[in-house]
């Protein structure tokens, strides 16, 4: 009977182990992010876990348009003139620390982009504004000097609104140690190099998550993610490496779950183009782009998850162009090139790269090989994700492995960081061109979609012969994942992805 009894206990502890268990979603992410601040952060980790914390202004549907459903408007209208946005405000929404979500709210978020002295990356998203007004507690208008046919999808507050008073409560600095918002998930803590942790917010105004604990988990080294991913420590891994995705995938014993998507981004070789740099000539950038072989690239880490990139905005947009300067592999013109700009026996170099993506470092370490083909000797440095950062914004690296997420639907963000007057223009090293400045603005304002795709063409086309950048390829996502979770098949969308929607997720 007693041994009855202690099988019977046993039983029971497993059970409730297994329970607790599954009251949490394990997500792994391969580095820390940067700082959780929705106005100043640069990299993708960040959104993933702000996400979370965060209801989007104005949410997209899964074909790309615009919509309330899932967003903290109830509905949005624009002046006949194309200068007023005026949108109206749910009523209800609360905040973690049980505040309503008002008018105030949006306005304060918007001024924060605007604002100078926080120094937002995206705040030139924001300079058409010329001012926003409260109508009343859920109305709320944002007046433009000009028209600008893009502002939805690049000033959407990053998909963020933020609590006003809160913030005016605790500073910037607090917020960051802890912030709020309306979303599904709730900040619990952070515990530096290991995890974030959040909880399932009960009074959440689409209904409380399906799952009731979501955390991050940080995975500096992807083979230690993959194997706790095969022994279900882990849930998902966020961004899994094309390579990766194909091994597990390709494994039969294995007890998972995989899905792909199409991403909204591009990857390339970004160059510091400041006077002072053996890059500020357009010869040297040209036979840079001829030393690559990005076929070989894509070979290396991509398989068949990638395409190889013309230009920079990916082929399932109609904006993109596929008769813009691509610098097919051709060594030879590489040394002619740099011949004629005075580098007849090549020059030294560094190129960057993020120490924690193992497929950039790899990606250029094969860049060294090929540059070092026409004699360009390239150092590779690979640095921590947050030292990447500073280093690559300060100017310091000559060459650099960049990866750009574009905000959807609209591929603006794309060439925006072209006009010489974006806030991103000297994190990617600098660049002015009359022509493309003109162009960029006259696609704000430009309401015909057809003539607009054509402007998008056109500033790639002198780009590209400027050669800003080397475009490297577009990525086909492809995820593995505990299949003991249900993750929704809308999700797998290349204006939605599983990872911003953790909340829709459930266990079997």
């Amino acid at each position: 009977m007693r041994k009855l009894f202690f099988v019977f206990l046993l039983s029971i502890l497993l059970l409730s182990t297994l329970g607790l268990a599954r009251d949490t979603v394990l997500i792994a992410i391969q580095a820390e992010p940067s700082k959780l601040n929705p106005i100043t952060y640069q990299d993708t980790e960040a959104d993933f876990v702000l996400s979370q914390i965060h209801d989007p202004l104005v949410e997209l549907t899964e074909s790309g348009d615009y919509t309330s459903e899932g967003a903290v408007i109830e509905s949005y209208s624009l002046s006949e003139d194309g200068k007023t946005y005026s949108f109206k405000i749910k009523k209800g929404i609360k905040f973690h620390n049980g505040e309503e979500l008002n008018a105030e709210d949006v306005k304060f978020s918007y001024e924060s982009f605007m604002d100078e002295t926080l120094g937002s990356p995206h705040r030139d998203y924001y300079s058409d504004i010329d001012e926003v007004v409260v109508i009343d507690d859920y109305t709320v208008e944002v007046r433009l000097k000009n028209r600008n046919v893009t502002f939805l999808t690049s000033a959407r507050l990053r998909n963020k609104v933020l609590p006003k008073d809160y913030i005016e409560e605790v500073g910037w600095e607090g917020y960051e140690q802890h912030p709020i918002g309306s979303g599904p998930y709730e900040f619990v803590r952070h515990d530096p190099g290991q995890r974030i942790v959040l909880k399932r917010f009960d009074d959440y105004w689409q209904g409380p998550a399906k799952i009731p604990n979501l955390e991050f988990r940080f995975f500096p080294e992807l083979t230690s993610a993959i194997m706790a991913l095969q022994a279900k420590q882990i849930d998902f891994i966020a961004e899994l490496p094309a390579e990766e995705f194909k091994a597990l995938q390709n494994n039969p014993s294995l007890d998972l779950g995989y899905g792909t998507y199409q991403k909204f981004e591009d990857h390339r070789i970004v160059f510091n183009r400041r006077p002072d740099s053996v890059f500020s000539d357009v010869k040297v950038r040209q036979a840079v782009a001829y030393a690559i072989n990005r076929e070989e690239i894509i070979t290396l880490t991509m398989g068949d998850m990638a395409v190889p990139a013309v230009g920079r905005i990916p082929n399932f947009h109609e904006a993109y162009s596929p008769d813009i300067p691509a610098y097919e592999y051709d060594p030879e013109k590489a040394r002619e090139l740099l011949k004629e700009a005075g580098y007849p026996n090549g020059f030294t170099t560094k190129i960057f790269a993020p120490s924690n993506y193992r497929e950039r470092v790899l990606e250029v370490q094969q860049i060294q090989r090929q540059l070092a083909n026409v004699g360009i000797q390239a150092e590779v440095v690979a640095i921590e994700w947050g030292t990447y950062l500073d280093v690559t914004a300060e100017g310091e690296a000559p060459m650099f492995r960049e990866r750009w997420s574009a905000t959807s639907p609209s591929p603006f963000s794309f060439v925006e960081s072209w006009h010489s007057e974006s806030s991103w223009n000297s994190i990617f090293g600098t660049y002015h061109n009359d022509e493309v400045d003109k162009l960029v603005d006259q696609i704000k304002v430009t309401v015909d979609p057809e003539k607009r795709w054509e402007l998008y063409r056109e500033v790639q086309r002198i780009a590209m012969e400027d050669a800003v950048c080397v475009p490297l390829y577009w990525p086909i996502a492809g995820e593995a994942y505990n299949n003991e979770i249900k993750i929704p098949e809308y999700l797998w969308n290349v204006f939605k992805r599983p990872i911003y929607y953790v909340n829709e997720w459930s266990f079997k």
